[in-house]
């Protein structure tokens, strides 16, 4: 027996093995609560971030050289020498930098929307089976108090001579039977709602608000919006990358540009235009030099950037039979809907209420001893497997539409 106390959107259920605080949430809160709690999630979040940091590392120009010299260089005297110098990357190395830069954001972001599908795909998955149980637990319900009706009925007529005891103790085991499910029941209601609230990352257990019901087909279900799936976008952005990373290796292979400035005393005479001028240590002569910095060798240049070249294919190849790969995981969820459409509708159009007809007009019969037990048992067994198989194609339908949901990106 079981109580419910709803307050705050917060139930308390009282005398059952789930007898522990737990939060009532739809399905739309759970997707929304793991969008902002799941720890994944977040840690993608970091890594845009980062990249976003890295991206200003592009322009990097490295560290300004400043050498101060001091002593008798030219003469006798004391003189002063300051020497800057700067090396920048060749400009096409810099322009390509900043371009890797741009792309490893959009691949972070892209991973970000990727991890996002996936969680969502969970949590829908993990609350469409917290329905199923939680409908499957109603129907036990009703199954419970059928067989008790069977047992009542049962004792009655032992009492009355009218059956023997095989029927009332087969009467009572069909019952006992059933509360035994509701255990199991109940266990697997808590193992859901502690699977989801994992995914949550919620402070409370969580149970469902909804009711098992049929979902809707998601629109645009054709093999073109399988482009919009998030695993094969992140793929194929990291061909971008690598890409970008070959042409930044290549880059490399172009002279540095040096640049310096000098100023340094000559403490003496100089002879300036034929007359001997002394200039004192605080005379500063000046100067700038430019240069190449050519690499001699350039074999480990041009190796990595091949080896770049290589890890591009690579991952054109991954992004090539992955979207090979999800075309068909696609083309066999189209199926699988179209098989659980079809089952669900033969018990939509006939099977549920053959099994309600069934019910009734056996409990009927047997309460006024046209059929016997074995016979009514049967027809109940039939019945309320009807009504089980129903809820069971009604959830596998919905997972079918889940996962497609999953595959075109929609969440």
């Amino acid at each position: 027996m079981s109580f419910k106390i709803q307050h705050s959107k917060f139930i308390i259920l009282l005398f059952t093995p789930f007898s522990l605080w737990a939060q009532l949430i739809s399905q739309e809160e759970a997707v929304q609560m793991a969008l902002k709690n799941n720890q994944l999630i977040k840690s993608a979040e970091y890594g845009i971030d980062y990249y976003r940091e890295l991206k200003k590392t592009g322009t990097d120009i490295g560290k300004l050289s400043a050498v101060w010299m001091r002593g008798q260089y030219n003469s006798i005297q004391q003189d002063n020498n300051l020497n800057l110098s700067q090396t920048i990357p060749f400009p096409t190395t810099l322009a390509n930098q900043v371009r890797l830069g741009k792309e490893q954001v959009i691949g972070g972001q892209k991973n970000l929307i990727n991890i996002q599908n996936g969680i969502v795909f969970q949590v829908k998955s993990t609350y469409e089976q917290l329905l199923y149980q939680d409908a499957l637990k109603d129907l036990l319900i009703s199954q419970d108090s059928l067989y008790q009706d069977f047992a009542r009925a049962s004792l009655i007529r032992f009492k009355t001579g009218e059956s023997n005891l095989l029927e009332k103790t087969t009467a009572e085991t069909q019952s006992y039977e059933v509360k035994n499910q509701l255990n199991l029941n109940e266990a697997d209601i808590k193992i859901s709602a502690t699977h989801l609230q994992a995914l949550l990352k919620g402070d409370h257990p969580v149970y469902n608000s909804d009711k098992l019901a049929k979902r809707m087909v998601p629109e645009n279900i054709d093999t073109v919006s399988l482009r919009n799936n998030p695993q094969l976008n992140l793929l194929q952005q990291q061909v971008t990358i690598n890409d970008r990373i070959k042409r930044v290796e290549k880059s490399k292979i172009m002279p540095d540009i040096s640049v310096g400035y000098f100023a340094q005393s000559l403490t003496g005479f100089q002879n300036v235009d034929g007359v001997d001028t002394y200039f004192p240590s605080s005379k500063a002569f000046q100067g700038f030099e430019l240069g190449l910095n050519i690499p001699l060798w350039i074999g480990p240049h041009l190796a990595r950037a091949k080896a770049a070249s290589y890890q591009e294919e690579a991952s054109r190849k991954n992004a090539e039979y992955f979207q090979t790969t999800l075309q068909s995981n696609y083309i066999q969820a189209l199926r699988e809907l179209e098989k659980n459409l079809a089952s669900l509708s033969y018990y939509e159009s006939s099977a549920l209420k053959n099994a309600d007809l069934l019910i009734a007009q056996s409990r009927k019969a047997y309460r006024a001893g046209e059929i016997g037990y074995i016979e009514y048992l049967q027809t109940l067994k039939t019945a309320l497997s009807i009504k089980n198989n129903y809820l069971l194609s009604l959830t596998q339908y919905n997972q079918s539409i889940i996962k497609l949901e999953f595959l075109l990106g929609k969440f």
